[in-house]
């Protein structure tokens, strides 16, 4: 994989960015949802590989980039809802200390 851009969520062949507006818990749903996929992916490939079955490794290899890029971005969801966290906390915090 490529290195992020700076701010970027995730980048492939382009550089994809958080909407500004959604809310930190939904980006900590979101990458609840995109771990489980990838786990989904690794269990099912450790389950076929476990079996005497011929598997095509371009197949095999295709399968677990994608499971790395689900990873990838879940983490880079999860990162971006503690930043967007921590400064809502912040703002809290100085709001209240203003007299």
């Amino acid at each position: 994989m490529k290195k992020r851009a700076q701010g970027a969520w995730i980048t492939l062949n382009a550089s994809y960015y958080c909407a500004p507006i959604c809310h930190p818990l939904k980006l900590v749903d979101d990458a609840s949802l995109l771990l489980e996929g990838a786990r989904g992916i690794t269990q099912s490939l450790a389950d076929l590989l476990s079996q005497d079955v011929d598997i095509n490794p371009d197949d095999l290899a295709k399968a677990l980039w994608a499971a790395s890029v689900l990873m990838e971005m879940g983490q880079s969801s999860a990162e971006v809802a503690y930043a967007r966290i921590r400064k809502m906390r912040q703002a809290i915090g100085k709001a209240g200390d203003a007299p």
